[in-house]
């Protein structure tokens, strides 16, 4: 049994029941995908949250492939990004000659970042992720490399800010060097139909090959009989349904409740700090910018919210077509538990809109759809935190844990989390 329908318990559930195993995926909400959900706008899919594949994932491919994807099922982004300064436009990206006419670069950031891109090319992602720098915070990292204050401010923090929802670059080096592979070795994309796609394909996959997915069946506890093994779970109508296996693959939060009455460590250890993000989806009646770019605001920080990232997602889904335009404007907030201001990021993104764009009537062509809080986007990697996470097995021999939680915060760490656990279960089985 799995507990859980986000990419780490599908594909958990994916890779079990094509080995062969009967497998039950309960999840809680009514819709598989977890935090990689998309809606419908109008008929353009829209994502509940900016979200890439980066195409150098190397489980994640490997999963994509299992499912059926191909690649023609997979949009990518144009190189790089396009930045405000909050004055002028700057085209952002990782060649030599983008980056000789990026204001914020020196000729020695250049050949500093060039050196920084041919070592993690050809180092693996396991070494990267493991080594000493996993000790230091990437700011300090980047300092101690000898970049200077505008690239770190100009280049760095609006780009991997957005990507970690740590504007304070106090990620983990390791991670950071993690990231930079992804960037050099491929490039970032979405799923045609979003990326609720993936979650969908692999669902099929999980049915077609034996299994069931049960939705809207939240769990209330893991049943643990007098052996000391799990023997089920309860869910929150009192159904009880057996099992020789869990997998806890829910979102961290409730992983934790689930578990800790069984491994108080194990448990402890999936007390992680979540960075949160707002995303307004708008629809708009004609586009605010063309090409398939992210666009991200290097402004200056202030006290407040503000837009971090815009994406006209329907560039990439559905290019060539009329309106309406889906936009996502992303704001990251680190307090998480604060609710954000839904009328002051509305406000901000209109004023950014007409400082960015003067001729947009903003007013006119832009209807908010939809406002996605997600107060757990992903959980923050200060040095020493990735140390401390928890593995696949608990102090129950038959309780295992996946999860981006228990590896590192992105699409990839939960896909490997699944894979991982599904070995451990095919190996317990043998």
């Amino acid at each position: 049994m799995v507990i859980g329908a986000g990419l780490a318990g599908l594909a958990a559930a994916h890779r079990l029941t094509r080995d062969g195993a009967r497998v039950t995926v309960v999840e809680a909400s009514a819709q598989v995908g977890g935090r990689a959900r998309t809606v419908d706008v109008a008929g353009r899919p829209a994502d509940r949250g900016f979200q890439s594949v980066f195409t150098a994932y190397e489980d994640t491919s490997t999963f994509l492939g299992e499912i059926g994807f191909r690649q023609r099922d997979l949009v990518p982004f144009d190189r790089g990004a396009v930045v405000h300064d909050g004055v002028d436009w700057h085209r952002l990206g990782l060649s030599a000659r983008l980056l000789r006419r990026f204001p914020s670069f020196t000729t020695a950031d250049v050949i500093r970042l060039g050196r920084l891109a041919a070592e993690v090319r050809g180092t693996s992602c396991a070494h990267l992720l493991d080594g000493d720098e996993q000790d230091q915070t990437t700011a300090d990292y980047l300092r101690r490399r000898g970049f200077s204050g505008g690239a770190i401010e100009g280049f760095f923090r609006p780009l991997f800010g957005v990507i970690t929802l740590d504007p304070g670059l106090e990620s983990d080096a390791g991670y950071f060097r993690f990231l930079m592979r992804m960037l050099v070795r491929g490039r970032a994309a979405i799923p045609v139909e979003g990326h609720g796609m993936i979650a969908e394909w692999a669902a099929a996959s999980v049915v077609q090959g034996g299994g069931c997915i049960r939705a809207a069946a939240p769990v209330a506890e893991i049943v643990v009989g007098d052996g000391g093994r799990a023997t089920g779970v309860r869910l929150d109508d009192g159904e009880v349904l057996g099992a020789d296996v869990v997998v806890v693959a829910a979102h961290a939060p409730a992983a934790r409740r689930l578990v800790a009455p069984h491994d108080s460590r194990a448990a402890t250890s999936l007390d992680v700090d979540p960075a949160g993000v707002t995303t307004l989806i708008y629809a708009l009646g004609r586009p605010l910018h063309s090409g398939q770019v992210i666009v991200l605001n290097s402004a200056p920080r202030a006290s407040g919210r503000r837009i971090d990232l815009v994406c006209q997602e329907s560039n990439l889904t559905r290019p060539g077509l009329g309106p309406p335009y889906v936009l996502l404007a992303t704001c990251v907030h680190g307090d998480a538990g604060t609710p954000p201001d839904v009328n002051g990021l509305e406000g901000e993104m209109a004023r950014m809109v007409g400082r960015w764009s003067p001729g947009f009537d903003w007013g006119r062509h832009a209807r908010l759809a939809d406002v996605v809080v997600e107060e757990f986007a992903q959980f923050r990697v200060p040095p020493g935190v990735r140390r401390a996470l928890p593995g696949v097995r608990t102090a129950i021999p038959n309780l295992l844990l996946a999860g981006d939680v228990t590896a590192h915060p992105s699409i990839e760490g939960a896909v490997a989390s699944g894979f991982r656990a599904a070995d451990v279960v095919s190996a317990m089985q043998a």
